[in-house]
């Protein structure tokens, strides 16, 4: 029987999002979680930097995944995040490391720095993440 870290990142993972950035999920501990993917050439924009997009995605998933790390039953929802972008990157994939600050009842606050492959902080991000009414269970890739 898989615990819920694995079943967790089995059903993230089962995400077309996740599959097309070739992304990576590790949950550490509960409440903090690492999402990352590697430099593609097709997700830079016009001056071959990396799009901020793909900051936002790994940022906002490394949050996601903490907030719903704590939470067995219901899946989380993303009620908003904010990112403040700090350098941009050419050329490296990055990755985030979510990090729950506050879990109430309803609520998740969780926050995410990214950093590149060379190790340099990108951007830096906060997100809320509500408890959904939708089950766990019924999620592609959760059950056993």
């Amino acid at each position: 029987m898989s615990t819920h870290f694995e079943k967790l990142t089995r059903c993230c993972m089962q995400c077309k999002i996740s599959r097309f950035l070739d992304k990576t999920i590790e949950i550490e501990e509960a409440g903090r979680a690492r999402v990352a993917i590697p430099f593609h050439a097709d997700l830079t924009q016009n001056a071959d930097f990396l799009h901020a997009a793909m900051m936002f995605e790994v940022g906002d998933t490394a949050g996601f995944v903490a907030a719903n790390s704590m939470e067995e039953t219901f899946s989380v929802l993303t009620v908003d995040y904010h990112i403040n972008l700090i350098r941009p990157v050419q050329k490296e994939g990055i990755h985030a490391i979510g990090t729950v600050v506050t879990a109430g009842k309803t609520l998740y606050v969780a926050r995410s720095d990214i950093y590149s492959d060379s190790g340099k902080l990108v951007a830096a991000g906060q997100g809320t993440y509500t408890v959904s009414k939708i089950p766990l269970t019924d999620l592609d890739g959760y059950a056993d």
